[in-house]
């Protein structure tokens, strides 16, 4: 005979295994879009990415530091309301420009935070793809060596 705490054990068991997503898949974009992660140029980067170079200015909420006072470890958060297929985070501090891309599922929540390095001061780019258009957002952060603010 099953107790009420072995019966409730095993219904949030079932109840946690029917919320796995039947499909998670994950898209090697180092593998597929080779020339992205060698770019030495944002505009190129988001060319490779996204076939198009051409922006539309806002629509993306973007958070960096003014200044970071470790190059190593910038805080660099985003979000939108847009219906966005696919998301990439750029910048033009370092040799290679692409940082990230992500693949969007379906009616998901738009609402990123990730830390990047930049190996000097530089501008931080976020392009969304959304409803056959490129939105973008950018911010320069100012990175100082030694903490001394200037």
């Amino acid at each position: 005979m099953m107790n009420r705490r072995n019966f409730l054990s095993l219904g949030f068991g079932a109840v946690a295994i029917a919320a796995i997503p039947a499909k998670l898949s994950a898209i090697d974009f180092r593998e597929t879009l080779p020339k992205a992660w060698t770019a030495t140029k944002v505009d190129d980067a988001i060319k490779e990415i996204f076939g198009s170079s051409t922006l539309t200015e806002g629509s993306i909420n973007l958070s960096a530091p003014d200044i970071a006072e470790n190059g190593a470890v910038i805080p660099v958060s985003f979000d939108t309301t847009l219906n966005a297929t696919k998301i990439a985070v750029f910048q033009d501090a370092n040799p290679e420009s692409a940082v990230a891309v992500f693949s969007i599922p379906e009616n998901a929540v738009i609402d990123y935070a990730i830390r990047i390095k930049l190996a000097k001061t530089g501008t931080v780019t976020v392009v969304a793809e959304a409803n056959g258009k490129l939105y973008a957002v950018s911010k320069l952060v100012k990175v100082t060596i030694g903490g001394c603010g200037g």
